[in-house]
């Protein structure tokens, strides 16, 4: 299955009885102020969904209220003790996984924009340029063990 919106993902883990935790929309406003461009439409949906928290789906992984304002900061340490460049401009991460994976998007690119990713002992020296915002829920829906 192909998620098509943020409202999609909502159903199929509600269907599959995760408890979603949203974040209000000052909260968002708080996570926009990390940067000097607005979110994109998908991810503020995101937190505004399930931002600080949705059960199984990504459980274990830094994507979360309660450490979103970390992830820029933990990136760049990843990153540097591994020789790679650092993040782009207006790059924002808002994924992390055990602190040796990590996902980011570049501001104002698009609304579902590309999301690149860097994995530490993969052999990489450079980002991965991923599928949206969108194909990289969907593909963390099913590591999540959640079914679609």
């Amino acid at each position: 299955m192909k998620l098509s919106s943020v409202e999609e993902l909502v159903e199929l883990l509600k269907r599959n009885g995760e408890d979603l935790k949203p974040m209000t929309e000052d909260q968002v406003k708080k996570v926009e102020s990390l940067s000097n461009k607005p979110l994109p439409q998908v991810y503020k949906e995101f937190l505004l969904q399930m931002g600080k928290g949705a059960g199984r789906f990504m459980e274990g992984s830094s994507a979360f209220y309660n450490e979103i304002f970390e992830l820029q900061d933990w990136a760049n340490e990843l990153l540097n003790d591994n020789g790679i460049e650092p993040l782009p401009k207006n790059s924002f991460v808002f994924w992390m996984h055990q602190g040796y994976q990590m996902s980011y998007f570049i501001l104002g690119e698009s609304e579902n924009p590309k999301v690149y990713y860097y994995s530490e002992g993969k052999g990489l020296n450079e980002f991965i340029k991923k599928d949206s915002l969108l194909e990289f829920f969907e593909k963390q829906l099913v590591l999540s063990g959640l079914d679609m």
